[in-house]
């Protein structure tokens, strides 16, 4: 009995199945390495667009500070009193969002902090790098 049935599942293992796993297998490393690539470029794409490149926040509180031109800085409030007139800005979390960003330009020393602490206080702009080019 254990002949016939070697000699039967031979054919059937060798001759069906055996070139169907392969198959299986092949096509489903195709389809992962065509959906992988397809998605790679188009994130590289997308990230070396934004890169090294400032906040628009960011860019409204340079521009603020400048217009606004005060001798002792521009606080939070004026900044954002000038801000909110831009038709982009958003109202709801617009001050949450100049805040962030006036940290953040407090930490690059592109503004000094010249009275308080955190986004409270007054700021100008740091004249040295602006003109100097970041040394």
């Amino acid at each position: 009995m254990s002949v016939e049935l070697e000699e039967a599942d031979l054919p059937l293992t060798e001759a069906e199945e055996v070139p169907l796993a392969p198959e299986k297998k092949a096509a489903a490393k195709k389809a992962k390495a065509g959906g992988g690539s397809s998605l790679s470029p188009s994130k590289k794409k997308k990230n070396n667009k934004k890169k090294n490149q400032p906040g628009k926040y960011s860019q409204l509180v340079v521009e603020t500070i400048r217009k606004l031109g005060e001798r002792n800085g521009s606080s939070l409030a004026k900044i954002y009193n000038e801000a909110k007139k831009v038709a982009w800005f958003d109202q709801q979390n617009g001050r949450t969002y100049l805040k962030y960003s006036i940290k953040a330009l407090v930490q690059n020393d592109t503004l000094l902090q010249v009275k308080g602490t955190g986004a409270n206080g007054s700021f100008k702009l740091n004249r040295k790098k602006l003109e100097g080019g970041g040394d």
